[in-house]
């Protein structure tokens, strides 16, 4: 016997062993697979964090090339013209004798180079700032009379040095737009007569060169920048500031952003935050001949959130397949584990079934016992309470019972009780009604849906049924044969209303008066039963009317 028990212990063992030897099997490969999947992540992110570098490097190149190929073209329109001798004569000629045909000839250049070359205005002013003339042949410029002084600085510098300027941008001045110019100094031979003004619209001329983004993008997009004082000054605000053209600028010394590193002289491709706190990939070039810098740059999280989609993606694969594999070992385990669990849990429930009806039932009589007559007692005057309906219950003894015991022994009692208990249950038919030992020789019955009357009847039927059983009883002091008290109560309509708004409502108490009520009653008629002689049935609604009468 001793060998038999090792052998099932040392199997038991080794199935444990292996177990725990597969467990830590599946563990390790787990862990090989996280980090075969991290390295492959890595690598990768890493690809696609220097092809979204080259791609970002690229399109602000691009921009970049645009940019200088737009003010070298402005330039070059203004070095054309102080190199055209014939226009200066012209305008030296309508100056000095106000010679109207030299004036026709300078107005209709021009207007042509207006036209021509997509300005915005052109203006002819002498060297204190005076607009003479315009494109339009006008004497004065149109609304404008005088250079405003924040193009002043870049007139007198193309004066002084002989050569083309180009402004600053400038907001809204003298013009209803964001504007740039660019002075052409104008000679007479070497004689210096003043300036043409060349006057772009910058949302024409230059901030289409760096908007809207070349590729599909939500947050990328390119700023013109530039020192102003203590300022950063942009040209086009950057996303989400909702400002318009040269109406942003940040404090240099407010935060460390992309802005603020590009004109502290970063160059390249690097790593910032910009003017609302968002992690950016940025890059800074400078325009030639100008201190703006282009600054292109594009949110981290949107850089990488396409390769986590993507390589997610592509690793679903194997991983799944995996995954899948370990699913159906640990299936199987568990699929064995789970139909001997349910072997177990149907012999517990069977079990437990037969051990809690047994706790419900007399185990003399076969009939329920007190603790199902309360629990159902209770459950029926609930419905009764909330349904409106009457409920009646039966208090019944056994007459003599204690000399029928004496007499005959206490076997024959309880086959006494046995009878009795199985008469009563043979006119127990509806749902609900329920026939339970009190206690020794006492029973109840429970008889929903019953009025008074119904209930007088079903008593007098029990008492007659027990008379017909006729089971001697030589000791009684009245018939020669067992019989029965039974004591009648029901629950009245005017005693709803007295646990109507104290039980039904959510968490009522299981402990009702009105229940420790309807069973004294029937206590009460059951002992005026017994003073009566026993052997009948006293109804407690009739002791009340005669009470009252």
């Amino acid at each position: 016997m001793s060998t038999v028990v090792r052998s099932a212990s040392d199997s038991g063992h080794s199935r444990r062993n292996a177990a725990f030897a597969a467990a830590a099997l599946i563990a390790i490969l787990l862990l090989g697979l996280i980090y075969w999947l991290k390295g492959v992540y890595v690598e990768r992110e890493f690809r696609h964090r220097h092809q979204a570098e080259r791609e970002l490097q690229s399109i602000n190149q691009l921009q970049l090339r645009a940019l200088n190929a737009w003010r070298q073209d402005a330039l070059r329109d203004a070095g054309m013209l102080v190199e055209d001798g014939l226009l200066g004569g012209a305008l030296a000629r309508w100056r000095n004798a106000a010679d109207e045909t030299a004036r026709m000839r300078v107005s209709e250049r021009l207007r042509s180079l207006k036209e021509l070359r997509h300005y915005t205005a052109v203006y002819f002013v002498d060297v204190d700032g005076k607009v003479h003339l315009s494109a339009l042949g006008e004497a004065s410029g149109r609304g404008v009379d005088r250079v405003p002084e924040d193009y002043a600085g870049f007139l007198r510098e193309a004066l002084v040095s002989a050569l083309p300027v180009m402004s600053q941008p400038v907001a809204r001045q003298v013009f209803a737009f964001p504007s740039i110019g660019v002075f052409a100094p104008m000679f007479d031979e070497d004689r210096l007569i003043g300036a043409v003004w060349l006057v772009q619209d910058l949302r024409v001329g230059l901030i289409p060169l760096v908007e809207p983004w070349p590729t599909p993008s939500q947050t990328a997009r390119s700023s013109i920048v530039w020192r102003d004082g203590e300022l950063a000054r942009y040209l086009n605000a950057p996303r989400g500031a909702g400002s318009d053209v040269l109406r942003y600028a940040y404090r240099l010394g407010a935060g460390n952003t992309a802005a603020v590193q590009a004109l502290e002289g970063m160059r390249g491709v690097f790593y910032a935050r910009d003017e609302f706190e968002r992690a950016v990939m940025a890059v800074a070039s400078p325009i030639f001949g100008t201190d703006w810098v282009l600054v292109s740059a594009v949110e981290v999280a949107e850089v990488f959130a396409d390769v986590r989609r993507r390589e997610l993606l592509a690793l679903t694969l194997p991983v799944s397949l995996l995954l899948l594999f370990f699913a159906g070992v640990i299936g199987l385990v568990l699929r064995r584990a789970w139909q001997r669990e349910r072997v177990l849990t149907q012999a517990l429930q069977r079990s437990l079934g037969g051990l809690e009806a047994e706790l419900r039932v007399d185990p003399l009589t076969g009939v329920a016992n007190r603790r199902a007559i309360d629990e159902s007692a209770r459950f029926q005057l609930a419905l009764a309470v909330r349904g409106q309906t009457p409920m009646s219950v039966l208090m019944i003894d056994v007459d003599h019972f204690k000399c029928f015991n004496d007499h005959y022994g206490h076997p024959a009692g309880d086959q006494c009780l046995k009878n009795v208990a199985m008469a009563f249950q043979a006119h127990v038919r509806r749902a609900g009604e329920l026939v339970g030992r009190y206690g020794g020789e006492e029973f109840a019955v429970l008889l929903p849906l019953s009025d008074a009357k119904a209930a007088r009847v079903m008593a007098q039927t029990m008492c007659d049924a027990v008379r017909d059983l006729r089971i001697p009883h030589a000791a009684s002091a009245g018939v020669p044969w067992v019989t029965i008290s039974v004591g009648v109560a029901c629950v009245r309509c005017e005693d709803f209303a007295l646990e109507a708004d104290e039980h039904e409502r959510p968490g009522a108490p299981g402990d009702w008066r009105l229940l420790r009520d309807l069973f004294e009653r029937a206590d009460v008629a059951l002992y005026e039963a017994k003073r009566q002689g026993r052997d009948c049935v006293v109804l407690y609604e009739d002791l009340i009317d005669s009470v009252v009468s």
